[in-house]
């Protein structure tokens, strides 16, 4: 969610309508979204409370119909709604960029006012932003493809009778999907932190 946030961010940024890019940057905005999808969640994922049990120490969806739904549900929420979001919003993204390049183009027969310089900066600019939304959308697809394949593994086999060496592997695993998770949370901060604000001037 925060991925999406971020890219949704950038995207309302370099719309051409002043009314969508007064959306953008806004510090009161983001609080709120942060609100409402803490309220999303709780309401999407609030049945737990009522249909979890603790199973060996463990809080599990009960058995039966439910417990099928609970892990197929995020499973998709995780592992395919997530990152195809994020890729539909990069690839929003990149069009808005380039419309933003168009409107930058000297028609034929009018003197340029900008020099070579600003506009080599601004390709550069583009290069760079482009770089960085394939590189979000990737790590989106490694971070949560692996998690919503491994929640519909656990949730299958946790029945299973599974040897010591089998178990520790699949620990192992399942603490490097999480590690790879949480890195792909850590480069939402790294990209809110460092991230290229190109053409902010622009009407």
């Amino acid at each position: 969610m925060l991925f999406i946030c971020a890219t949704d961010d950038r995207y309302l940024s370099k719309l051409h309508s002043v009314a969508y890019r007064q959306w953008s940057n806004r510090v009161d905005l983001a609080y709120k979204l942060l609100l409402a999808c803490a309220l999303l969640w709780v309401l999407i994922l609030g049945h737990r409370l009522v249909f979890y049990t603790n199973s060996n120490g463990y809080c599990a969806a009960q058995d039966g119909p439910y417990a099928l739904f609970d892990t197929y549900l995020e499973a998709v929420l995780s592992g395919v709604f997530s990152p195809l979001l994020v890729i539909v919003l990069a690839c929003l993204l990149i069009r808005s960029v380039q419309n933003v390049m168009q409107r930058r183009v000297v028609p034929t027969g009018v003197i340029p006012t900008e020099p070579k310089a600003n506009q080599s900066h601004s390709q550069q600019a583009n290069s760079q932003l482009l770089l960085m939304l394939l590189l979000q959308s990737l790590i989106a697809i490694i971070a949560y493809v692996p998690y919503g394949a491994a929640v519909i593994y656990f949730n299958i086999t946790a029945q299973w009778s599974k040897s010591s060496v089998r178990q520790a592997w699949e620990l192992v695993i399942s603490n490097i999907i999480r590690l790879l998770l949480i890195n792909a949370l850590r480069q939402v901060f790294m990209y809110q932190c460092f991230r290229i604000v190109p053409f902010a001037n622009n009407s």
